[in-house]
């Protein structure tokens, strides 16, 4: 068996030097080839097939340039350096581990012409440029290879030619970190549970071809990129309050038979140019499916538009162009202010083209100081969107994975269930007798019993529902410097919210090991907001105990939106408020009110309150006087409702009419730790 493992890796090696880039030299199969194996642990270690390596470095070291190096299954607790032109190749199943204990980087790639595959990497630091594989040289390939439990999988720093195929990132900060980096070729990958699963900045070149994005907080960011272009990918299932292919100050990017599916935002260009989609369906989207802010020369041609629960299209202070597609069944088609367009020759669900009212099939369109052509209009159908469908076998994490930190409470602990004895006597349990309190949760608050008796030093209680939030601040810049922190007066309130419930709302602002001021940025982008959680919330340690027991908030002057909840690792656990665009927005409610009612609502989605389970939640028609989705749900009054995010500071419970929703009863406490975005089973 171990033979043919052997000979089926060379065979594979060979496969891949096919596909380095052009100039690259790697060794062919009759090269030397040094062996790892974890369990060789008494020696002697020669290298040999007989007496391998126990460490891969030692390999490494001992490699002439252009050799292969062999690593059999097992687990390897190092931080490597490679700095000459090698093969590194796991073999066996499972595949072998590299664990790098926390320090800085995994693998730290220093020499071109380098190959690695089939490995599981995990364990960086949470420092700003720690990641599983950093990529320091040019022409290198990284293959079927699973990344988790880094602050970035891959990190790309300044070069070129790198390709990184069939490989799984799951549960970083960010799966793949381009860094000024060019001619980047993504192929078969799979990316979830990421804050941001692709990272382009300031870089271009970059093919994304045949890769799905699923449960992050944006599956696809380019920021200052160019030159780039999307090809049989998918984005769907990402946060619906972010989304699926952000661009921010990008030119020339593509985006081709392509899928778009129930995302917060589908496609997000902001302050972009000359952006491509082709052939691509956008459906289920919560928001909007395009979103355009400020930019110019959209074109879509040939692509499906349907379904979406908002806005299949809205563009502000942009320009686009729509021809030969399918726009139908959301409840508008375009919604554009400030901007000019041209949306002829598209299919609008009827032969008559599009409505100026609310319609079950047909959609409508809404212009705001703005000029869009939609006729002529196609009286038939168009075979338009992509032509493919979506693979269930994946975007599969494994189970048997550790992905959360351990909390420890401090004290004698008697029968070694992780809880001590003082507080299981306060709370009624046996110190002499074993309970399984990494698991119970007997107030369904989300917080295990091991993480109440941690808290406790807080004041939680097990038998009584708890939230903590920590709240983070920048100076602002505007007035007064401490008018983005909390008052009192502001954090009594909003413990008000939650206590005719009798649930007991904790908020650290500096009284619990958190909660501090984060130096002042200005007009940041989700890339930078997810550095902030990971340096002010994580404090750059993938084991803080407040991870799964604290919310997070940073309360700014200019983030990049108003207010939403983000994904900074892995879940739905925290949210931005931007309380200077609030106020110049809403320039007649008081700031503070604004901070007060935008961290409700927010707060409200780490809980699990999204518009899946209510059309009436986050749902900017119903804020248009008089129309029929004002008249509908004007009846739930809840914070979660936009008509009432400010004038109700609270939830529903549901009992003031048909389409009203109680809020309270459908809040999932857990869901900040263990969050999903799938469509549920109801819609269509």
């Amino acid at each position: 068996m171990f033979k043919h493992q052997i000979g089926t890796s060379i065979i594979l090696i060979i496969l891949l030097i096919t596909l380095l880039p052009h100039g690259s030299s790697l060794v062919d199969s009759s090269s030397q080839i040094w062996y790892v194996d974890s369990s060789n642990t008494i020696g002697p270690w020669d290298g040999t097939m007989q007496h391998p390596f126990l460490k891969i470095q030692n390999a490494i070291n001992t490699a002439n340039s252009g050799e292969t190096i062999t690593v059999l299954s097992g687990t390897y607790n190092e931080n490597i350096s490679i700095d000459k032109s090698l093969i590194l190749q796991g073999i066996g199943e499972p595949q072998p581990i590299i664990d790098g204990k926390y320090s800085q980087n995994v693998i730290h790639i220093l020499h071109p012409n380098i190959t690695i595959s089939n490995f599981i990497l995990r364990n960086s630091s949470g420092m700003p440029k720690s990641s599983g594989i950093i990529c320091d040289a040019d022409n290198i390939l990284i293959s079927n290879c699973q990344f988790y439990r880094t602050r970035s999988g891959v990190l790309v720093n300044q070069r070129k030619n790198i390709i990184i195929s069939d490989c799984l990132f799951h549960t970083n900060g960010g799966g793949v970190n381009l860094q000024k980096a060019s001619k980047i070729t993504l192929n078969h990958n799979d990316f979830i549970h990421n804050g941001l699963g692709i990272n382009s900045e300031a870089s271009s070149q970059i093919s994304i071809k045949d890769c799905y994005a699923t449960i992050n907080g944006i599956g696809f960011f380019f920021n200052n990129s160019k030159d780039s272009r999307i090809l049989e990918s998918a984005a769907f299932n990402n946060n619906d309050n972010q989304g699926g292919i952000f661009m921010e100050r990008c030119e020339n990017i593509s985006i081709q038979n392509s899928r778009i599916q129930h995302n917060g935002f589908g496609v997000k260009p902001i302050y972009s140019k000359n952006i491509i989609i082709n052939q691509s369906t956008f459906q289920h989207n919560t928001h909007v499916g395009l979103f355009n802010i400020e930019s110019d020369d959209i074109h879509v041609t040939d692509s499906l538009f349907t379904d979406n629960f908002r806005f299949s299209v809205h563009s502000i202070n942009g320009s686009f162009s729509i021809h030969q597609s399918n726009i139908y069944s959301s409840l508008v088609g375009i919604l554009a202010e400030d901007s000019s367009g041209n949306a002829d020759k598209n299919w609008w669900g009827s032969s008559f083209g599009p409505v100026f009212f609310e319609h079950p099939t047909i959609d409508r369109v809404r212009f705001k100081s703005s000029k869009v052509e939609t006729r002529p209009v196609s009286t038939e159908q168009f075979e338009a969107g992509a032509t493919w469908n979506l693979d269930s076998s994946r975007c599969q994490i494994p189970e048997d994975i550790w992905l959360h930190p351990v909390v420890t409470c401090s004290g004698q602990d008697t029968d070694n269930d992780g809880a001590t004895d003082t507080w299981e006597e306060k709370y009624g349990y046996d110190p002499l007798s074993w309970d399984n309190h990494k698991e119970l949760d007997p107030d369904n608050d989300g917080l295990t019993n091991i993480q109440e008796c941690y808290t406790a030093q807080w004041d939680s209680d097990p038998f009584r529902k708890d939230i903590f939030l920590e709240v983070d601040w920048m100076p602002s810049q505007t007035g007064n410097p401490d008018q983005n922190r909390l008052s009192e007066e502001d954090i009594q309130t909003m413990k008000e919210v939650f206590a005719v419930k009798d649930i007991m709302f904790h908020i650290d602002h500096g009284e619990m090991g958190g909660g501090e001021a984060v130096p002042y940025q200005s007009n940041f982008s989700n890339a930078d907001l997810r550095d902030i959680y990971w340096d002010y919330f994580l404090h750059q340690d993938l084991n803080n105990p407040r991870k799964g027991i604290f919310h997070y908030c940073i309360i700014n002057d200019w983030g990049p939106g108003p207010g939403f909840a983000f994904v900074g690792w892995d879940g739905l656990d925290s949210f931005d408020i931007s309380a200077q665009e609030l106020s110049e927005n809403q320039p007649r409610r008081e700031r503070n009110r604004l901070i007060v009612g935008g961290s409700i609502h927010e707060l409200g989605h780490t809980l699990g309150l999204t518009v899946d389970d209510h059309q009436g939640n986050d749902n900017t028609p119903a804020t248009w006087l008089l129309t029929k989705q004002w008249w509908r749900y004007r009846q739930y009054k809840s914070c979660m409702n936009y008509y009432y995010t400010y004038r109700i500071l609270g939830f529903s419970d549901g009992s003031h009419g048909p389409y009203d929703f109680d809020d309270w009863s459908h809040m999932d406490f857990s869901f900040f730790k263990n969050t999903h975005f799938t469509l549920p089973d109801e819609y269509p």
